[in-house]
């Protein structure tokens, strides 16, 4: 699909025109210098005939009024054409569902196949390098570069052009596909990993209606190729605001955010982010660990950057007594050989300290990131910047593999040596914010890169019948199939069945069948004979049967499972049993995933110290905790009947894991 779309060899352009201001006539200019056949057809021409003419059509780029489109699919089904882009506005984006439903049937018609459809409503697409420039920008972001960009936003796309621009950045292929009807987001994904020129992934996301498909496939990429994904629509105004402008539901950022962890996947928080850290991995080396050396020529700078480096979870560390040594012998009285290595402004020696301190710093051992801060007079000079570039491209003739970032403090006259150190492969972000920012991302992708696992294989089908919500001794049951160890539980009628059934002290008396048993009062703990059971369960009948179970002690885990929307069946842990929704310290992951991925999915809880032995407790079984979390997934992969799994708490001790109050939703 990818090279019908991209690197199509004959092209028609349905709806050309010559009338200034018209959609047709703003095609007809930006596709004057793709290199293949283009064929201009005006509305209502025939593609069939075309073919008929010239040849097979691998991409039709359409540009009509809506109410034409469907029967511009009918003639590409039947022509053969492979692929089209419909630019035009006027369907779903507009409440006209049944236009578009008429547009993607009619394009599935052929005889030889679908024909595949970026849009409608969309900025349309670009290969930088062909070129094609088969969008509604003004231009061609500059190619020969790794980056690809697709985005949900048109108006980001189009961005790109002035990105490319301002920033000297390189692009690969860009695309928006507006309202999506056909092609994925997910399979555009797929296309691009599979794309030789494409090296540094980006996604602009509004909406994620085949979230699980995208992950799967980002998974398979990330341990090649960065996946860098800023996702809008995260808060509450923003997720009306993305449903209003793509007609599409967003998906829950929580929800999101770990599955996207889970699949290796870098999360940025804006647009600016996600092509600030596509520059720092699509033109240098990945940073080797957390390690990063400053150089700079203000102290206050220095120290600006190495806090914001820590945000991010990078380290600034002092450097050992004799690197300190080698270079303070390079430095003037009064300057700091300590890291940030502060050269004070020598602004004589500019040109020779900077790109010397970057090559000691880059081969030393004792740094995995180097970042120079060319601050006023250092981002003037010429010479400095000749010295960082000519430092750089030492460093990778010698296969040193030590990123270098250039953190940019001046005016805007002088972005003209930004650019220069830009074109010569050194990313260059302006003021230490927007650095720290890129240098954490990279190194997250680094990071995430090495823990990403294997997909989990999925459990067999299961066959049985899944118990009500009144039968929480039959889901136990059903819990246990699963490996899922629970308390051991008597359901009584009577206050006499609950003292006979209490065998093992302190016992625990509950309400059989309700939510929220703690605020409604329908749970007694601590009773320590029988006595005390027949009168709690006598307290508690009334409104309905009652449980008894011995009480247990351990760290409050809360597991659960759920089926999203957007990502299929998930499952979630939490720490504080009953007060989870108040500390909101929980963490998402895709169904089914491996004991190993559970057990990594603990480590991101807030709380994960409380499981380890925080202030001298005795560390539980992570192994068998972890173990409950991949069951829980298991169950949700493989009883679709089920809707979600609560299981809270779960107690874990250094014994092993047991769930103490469970419930399982159906369908």
């Amino acid at each position: 699909m990818l090279d019908a779309l991209f690197t199509p060899r004959r092209l028609a352009l349905v709806g050309a025109s010559q009338r200034p201001g018209t959609l047709g006539a703003l095609l007809a200019r930006n596709l004057a210098g793709y290199p293949g056949e283009l064929l201009a057809l005006r509305a209502g021409d025939s593609l069939q005939a075309a073919v008929g003419a010239s040849g097979p059509i691998d991409l039709a780029v359409v540009a009509v009024p809506a109410k034409a489109v469907p029967g511009v699919a009918a003639d590409a089904a039947a022509a053969g054409v492979r692929a089209m882009v419909v630019l035009s506005a006027g369907f779903a984006e507009t409440g006209d569902t049944a236009l578009q439903d008429e547009l993607v049937r009619n394009a599935r018609s052929g005889a030889d196949g679908p024909v595949r459809v970026i849009g409608p409503n969309c900025f349309g697409l670009q290969n930088c390098d062909l070129p094609l420039n088969a969008s509604i920008a003004a231009g061609l972001p500059r190619g020969g570069g790794g980056i690809s960009f697709v985005s949900q936003s048109g108006a980001y796309a189009m961005a790109i052009y002035d990105l490319a621009t301002d920033e000297q950045a390189r692009f690969a292929k860009v695309c928006a596909p507006g309202n999506t009807c056909d092609v994925t987001i997910a399979e555009l994904l797929a296309e691009l990993a599979a794309d030789p020129a494409s090296r540094t992934l980006c996604f602009l996301l509004e909406s994620m209606r085949d979230g699980r498909a995208f992950v799967e496939h980002a998974r398979r990429a990330a341990p090649d190729k960065p996946v860098i994904v800023a996702r809008t629509g995260r808060s509450a105004a923003g997720a009306r605001a993305a449903a209003s402008h793509t007609a599409a539901l967003a998906a829950g950022e929580a929800v999101s955010r770990g599955a996207f962890r889970q699949a290796g996947i870098v999360q940025a928080r804006s647009g600016q982010e996600l092509l600030d850290a596509a520059r720092a991995l699509d033109g240098q080396p990945l940073p080797g660990g957390p390690r990063v050396g400053i150089i700079t020529n203000s102290g206050g700078t220095g120290v600006e950057l190495a806090d914001l480096l820590a945000d991010e979870g990078l380290a600034v560390p002092a450097l050992s007594a004799g690197l300190q040594r080698r270079i303070g012998e390079l430095l003037p009285p009064f300057a700091s050989p300590a890291n940030p290595v502060d050269m004070t402004p020598v602004w004589s020696r500019f040109a020779e300290l900077y790109p010397a301190l970057v090559e000691i710093l880059a081969r030393s051992g004792e740094v995995d990131v180097v970042v120079p801060v060319l601050l006023q007079r250092a981002a003037t000079d010429p010479a400095t910047v000749a010295g960082v570039i000519g430092a750089v491209e030492r460093l990778r003739a010698d296969g040193v593999a030590v990123p270098v970032h250039v953190c940019w403090v001046a005016p805007r006259s002088s972005r003209g040596q930004a650019d220069t150190l830009a074109a010569a492969g050194v990313p260059v972000f302006e003021w230490p914010a927007r650095t720290a920012r890129a240098v954490g991302l990279a190194r997250a992708y680094a990071s995430a890169r090495e823990r990403v696992h294997p997909p989990a294989p999925q459990p067999p089908p299961f066959t049985g019948s899944v118990p009500g919500a009144d039968d929480p001794v039959g889901v136990a049951g059903l819990l246990g199939g699963f490996g899922i160890a629970t308390v051991p539980a008597t359901r009584c009628a009577t206050p006499h069945e609950a003292a006979t059934a209490a065998t093992r002290f302190p016992a625990v008396v509950k309400l059989a069948v309700a939510e929220h048993r703690t605020e409604r009062g329908g749970v007694r703990l601590g009773l320590s004979d029988a006595a005390q059971v027949r009168a709690a369960a006598a307290d508690l009948l009334p409104a309905g049967d009652v449980l008894v179970s011995p009480q247990l002690d351990g760290v409050e885990v809360a597991v659960g499972g759920l089926r999203d929307p957007a990502f299929g069946p998930v499952v979630m842990v939490g720490l504080g049993g009953i007060w989870v929704e108040v500390l909101a310290d929980v963490a998402f992951a895709l169904a089914p995933l491996s004991v190993a991925e559970a057990r990594d999915l603990l480590a991101t809880l807030q709380g994960h110290a409380l499981l380890t032995g925080a202030r001298g407790g005795e560390p539980v079984d992570l192994a068998a905790l972890a173990g409950v979390v991949a069951a829980v997934g298991d169950l949700m992969a493989a009883v679709p009947q089920v809707a979600g799994v609560d299981l809270n708490p779960v107690l874990a001790t250094s014994a092993g894991a047991i769930a103490v109050d469970w419930k399982v939703r159906r369908l």
